[in-house]
């Protein structure tokens, strides 16, 4: 009887410890599945909505992001040297280079499952920043933003 009692409560303490419910998910080294970037990039957009690029226009510009994550800086670079290109700039590689150096702080980034529901979920992807436009010859800021945005997607 003690022995069947004891392999019991060791059956239970094994299954127990087996069943966390806690997932490392990875995130610096995976892409995120394809709902959550939809959710993202629809917040990015609506944060960078109202933002002037005017200043740019025929200049050489130079772009650095810094952010808590390293996993979304090379995309959101990319994706304000395609706005600065699309008001005739020409993006550098170099500060040296550069007329104007935009510099972008991410504060948040990223995607949360807000509501679970039978058949679908619903995620929402977050963007804030602040973001400045630097004349490098006076190295005074032009102009600065905060910009924010929410989206949801259900999946």
């Amino acid at each position: 009887m003690k022995i069947k009692l004891i392999l019991l409560l060791l059956s239970i303490n094994l299954f127990i410890s087996c069943a966390d419910t806690v997932t490392d998910v990875g995130r610096e080294a995976t892409a995120r599945p394809r709902i959550e970037q939809l959710a993202l990039s629809n917040a990015i957009d609506l944060a960078f909505k109202d933002v002037d690029f005017a200043e740019v226009i025929g200049k050489k510009v130079f772009i650095e992001t810094q952010a808590l994550s390293k996993l979304d800086i090379q995309f959101i670079n990319g994706y304000i040297a395609g706005l600065a290109i699309e008001n005739n700039a020409v993006v550098v590689n170099s500060v040296e280079d550069a007329d104007i150096k935009i510099f972008n702080i991410v504060k948040t980034s990223g995607t949360d499952d807000i509501e679970r529901r039978i058949f679908t979920d619903k995620v929402r992807g977050e963007f804030n920043s602040v973001m400045s436009f630097v004349n490098l010859k006076t190295m005074k800021v032009i102009k600065t933003y905060e910009i924010s945005g929410v989206a949801d997607e259900v999946r």
